[in-house]
C-alpha cells in the first residue's frame, strides 16, 4: 500500500505531463495536456485507477482491496506501455 501511496503522491505531483513531454507529430497537445491534467486531478483526490478487461474505472487508495491488486496492475501495465510506445515513436522519428 506505500509504494500505492506513493505513486499516486508522484502523480498528484505531475508525473504523467513529465513522462508525457511534447507532443509527438499527429498528436494534439491540448489532448496529452488535458490526459495529463485528469491524471493529475483524480490523484490529488486520492483515486487510481483500475482496469478489468476493457473496463476503467477509479476508486479511492483508502477503499483498495487484496481484490483490486490485478486490476491496478493491469491499469499500470497500460499506462507504462503507453508511454513506451510514445518513447519509441519519438525516437525513430529523431533519427
Amino acid at each position: 500500500m506505500e509504494m500505492e501511496r506513493g505513486s499516486l503522491q508522484e502523480h498528484a505531483s505531475g508525473k504523467l505531463a513529465e513522462a508525457l513531454g511534447h507532443a509527438l507529430p499527429g498528436e494534439s497537445k491540448e489532448e496529452l495536456e488535458r490526459i495529463a491534467q485528469e491524471d493529475q486531478r483524480l490523484a490529488q483526490e486520492g483515486k487510481v485507477k483500475l482496469k478489468v478487461g476493457e473496463e476503467i474505472s477509479y476508486k479511492h487508495i483508502e477503499e483498495l482491496t487484496c481484490e483490486d491488486r490485478r486490476a491496478r496492475i493491469e491499469a499500470e501495465r497500460e499506462e507504462v506501455e503507453w508511454l513506451m510506445s510514445r518513447l519509441r515513436l519519438r525516437d525513430e522519428r529523431g533519427r
